[in-house]
């Protein structure tokens, strides 16, 4: 399974359970679990719903998938080992914040620790 942690979206969220995606709300929030090959069905949703400097990332076996709303479109990066210094810049950037790590960015959601461990 692949694994989401999504803030700022509508209920609209809850269309892609029809699909196999496994949806719970948290405070607002949703946490969104699919199959490997549902991967291009969360990148079209998602990328058709992410405002102008967001962003969104799905853990994978491999690591993690970063989609980035930015002034030239939707930019898509792969990250393995949680090390990628030109993601991890873009994150501080559109968020405003310093993180140490991607891996302490993520495992700082109750969600993705759950899933990554700590």
């Amino acid at each position: 399974m692949y694994y989401s942690y999504v803030m700022g979206i509508d209920e609209s969220i809850n269309i892609l359970e029809q699909q196999g995606f496994t949806i719970r709300n948290d405070g607002g929030n949703y946490m969104v679990a699919f199959p490997k090959e549902s991967s291009h069905i969360w990148e079209d949703f998602i990328a058709g719903h992410l405002e102008l400097g967001y962003w969104n990332e799905y853990l994978t076996e491999f690591g993690v998938v970063f989609l980035f709303h930015l002034e030239n479109g939707i930019q898509r990066y792969e990250v393995y080992d949680y090390n990628n210094e030109e993601v991890l810049h873009l994150c501080e950037k559109l968020c405003e914040c310093h993180f140490d790590s991607l891996y302490q960015m993520l495992t700082g959601n109750h969600y993705y620790r759950e899933i990554i461990g700590s």
